[in-house]
């Protein structure tokens, strides 16, 4: 079975006292387990005047660096091949991710980043849709909305698609 790890929007927008040790966690996993994945994916939520958020939620944040900057613990496991920005939720829904995805012939893919309750839930849901197996990381993902929606969004994929690993 071919395993993908997409690491969702860990970027300066979100770090926080809160995330960062979230980030070091990835940092961490990324150097002792990418080997057994046969493709990894970044992705980076910059918002733009295309993206829903903008036009339907007249959300204005995340526009431009330093915010849409990959988090430095991370940035030196990125390059032109595997980050990807996006300005919609869902990072299945980029089609570079997408397409790699199918070319991997991937069957199963783990998600970690942020924000549990949003982004990393509507990749997971996505994913679900179109039949591969998404499996969250719990203990690499978090929501700046902290704990309020973090478990609620966690408990939801759980019952939805069955799929919560701690690591």
């Amino acid at each position: 079975m071919n395993k993908a790890l997409i690491i969702i929007d860990v970027q300066k927008y979100f770090l926080d006292k809160e995330t960062k040790p979230i980030v070091e966690n990835i940092q961490k996993f990324i150097k002792e387990k990418t080997d057994q994945y046969s493709v990894v994916y970044f992705t980076v939520f910059k918002n733009d005047p295309t993206s829903p958020l903008w036009q339907i939620s007249q959300w204005r944040d995340c526009t431009d660096s330093p915010a849409t900057d990959i988090c430095d613990e991370i940035k030196e496991f990125t390059n032109d091949k595997n980050l990807f920005y996006k300005n919609i939720l869902s990072a299945y829904k980029v089609p570079g991710i997408a397409k790699g995805l199918k070319e991997h012939s991937v069957s199963e893919v783990d998600l970690c980043g942020f924000d549990t309750d949003c982004c990393v839930l509507a990749t997971a849901y996505d994913l679900f849709d179109a039949g591969l197996k998404p499996v969250v990381l719990e203990n690499l993902t978090w929501s700046t909305s902290q704990e309020k929606l973090h478990k609620p969004a966690l408990q939801m994929i759980e019952r939805n698609i069955g799929f919560v690993k701690k690591i």
